[in-house]
């Protein structure tokens, strides 16, 4: 549905498109040329962690605008199910909403009346703002474009969650299921163990589930092999590390590669 002051959703027209994308977390860093940063290492899309990272919405409606301005697709895990972190992190241009925590099918419902305009939900309409990029247009097309682009991703973190899976994929609204692979393994008691056989079946569980109710699969790991393995296991958004490890990993190979010259 094309509308000139929707910017459209380039991760969820690649997944739709058959196409797999790559993100990662924006954890610490508020400056907004993070993301141009980002865009140049070729990342598809940012997650602005504003469950654990230091966040307010003045920050996050920067960080949207400017990936956005850059072609990144900005989503945002909100701290919890509540609709002032869901609707203004959409206000202010975040294209998708990650939430975490995510255990019942309830959870996912109350999502998608808070992030979606009526027919589809409940938002109240604040246009003129980030989301628009600042433009008025025709209402219905306008809020009817902002449903179509916007995007939800349920985390998958807990036992619970696996065996509620088929109800949670099941709710009209869902685009993505991204397994927590770090929390999930805590959850089945088996803490950090990224290769056992309870913890893959978990993930084949819900990826099976995720194929039935054409919803995309997903996980977030920072071990690349990992990573690696469930890309091609059929994983269609893979996102890893955030933008302090990245910073991290690349200069502990500078330092090193240095350190090792003066030996």
């Amino acid at each position: 549905m094309p509308n000139s002051i929707i910017t459209p959703n380039l991760m969820k027209q690649a997944l739709q498109n058959g196409q797999s994308v790559i993100g990662t977390m924006v954890a610490e860093i508020r400056q907004p040329s993070v993301m141009q940063l980002l865009k140049n290492a070729g990342f598809d899309v940012a997650i602005i962690d504003n469950e654990h990272g230091p966040f307010n919405i003045e920050t996050i409606a920067d960080l949207s605008r400017t990936a956005r301005y850059v072609g990144l697709t900005p989503i945002v895990r909100v701290p919890d199910l509540a609709y002032p972190y869901i609707a203004q992190s959409l206000d202010a241009g975040a294209q998708g909403i990650m939430l975490p925590r995510v255990y019942t099918a309830d959870q996912v419902r109350q999502a998608v009346e808070i992030m979606k305009y009526s027919p589809l939900g409940k938002r109240g309409s604040a246009l003129s703002r980030g989301q628009t990029n600042f433009q008025a247009g025709p209402l219905a097309d306008t809020l009817a474009a902002a449903n179509q682009e916007s995007l939800l991703i349920v985390q998958i973190e807990t036992k619970e969650a696996v065996e509620n899976i088929e109800d949670i994929v099941a709710i009209p609204g869902v685009d993505v299921a991204l397994i927590g692979p770090t929390d999930l393994s805590v959850s089945l008691g088996i803490h950090g163990q990224l290769t056992s056989p309870d913890l893959h079946a978990a993930i084949e569980t819900t990826m099976a589930a995720c194929q039935r109710a054409n919803v995309f699969p997903a996980i977030h790991i920072n071990d690349l092999e990992q990573a690696a393995y469930w890309a091609r296991k059929g994983m269609r958004f893979v996102s890893s590390s955030a933008e302090v490890g990245l910073l991290m990993r690349g200069g502990l190979e500078v330092t090193s590669a240095i350190r090792q010259a003066f030996d």
